[in-house]
C-alpha cells in the first residue's frame, strides 16, 4: 500500500503545473506561479481546463494585444520538441490558431510574450484566448491549457 501511495505522489509531481497565462489573466488564480509546479497552472483538459468563465478583458477587433505566458515546468525533449500555441475563438467551437512558438528547451519559469491581432469577430460576444503547451513528450501529458476571457468591443 505504501508503495502505491508513493507512486501516486510521484506521478502527480511529474504531471502538474506546466503553463501559466499572465496576460490576459488566466481563469482561476495565479497563486504560486513563480514556483515550478503551481497548482493553478496544471490544466490538462481542453479547452480551458474545465475552469469557469472568469472576468473578461475588453478588447477591440483589429487591436494588437500582447499575450504573456509562463512555461511553468519544462517538458522539452530534444528528439521531439513541442510548441506553444495561442488560439482564439468561442469555447464551444473549434479554436483558430493565431501563432505558434517552438519549445526550444527554455528552462522552467521562462516567460514568453507574443503580439497578436484580435480578430474582428462579432462584437459583444465572449471569446477566449487560449495558450496550449503541446509537449510532444511521451512521458508527459500531451497538452496543457490556459484560457483568458475576452469581450470584443
Amino acid at each position: 500500500m505504501t508503495k502505491c501511495v508513493l507512486y501516486l505522489f510521484a506521478c502527480v509531481a511529474v504531471a502538474t503545473a506546466h503553463v501559466c497565462m499572465i496576460s490576459p489573466p488566466q481563469r482561476g488564480s495565479m497563486l504560486g506561479i513563480n514556483k515550478m509546479g503551481a497548482v493553478d497552472c496544471m490544466l490538462v483538459a481542453g479547452p480551458c481546463g474545465k475552469r469557469a468563465v472568469g472576468p473578461a478583458v475588453a478588447l477591440t477587433g483589429g487591436q494588437n494585444f500582447t499575450v504573456t505566458f509562463q512555461k511553468n515546468l519544462d517538458h522539452w525533449v530534444k528528439a521531439t520538441p513541442g510548441y506553444f500555441s495561442i488560439m482564439w475563438g468561442l469555447e464551444t467551437m473549434p479554436l483558430k490558431e493565431l501563432v505558434r512558438i517552438p519549445d526550444m528547451g527554455q528552462p522552467s519559469l521562462s516567460l514568453f510574450s507574443v503580439n497578436v491581432t484580435i480578430p474582428t469577430d462579432k462584437p459583444g460576444k465572449g471569446y477566449i484566448l487560449q495558450t496550449q503547451y503541446m509537449t510532444n513528450n511521451p512521458k508527459a501529458p500531451p497538452t496543457f491549457y490556459q484560457c483568458g476571457d475576452i469581450i470584443v468591443m
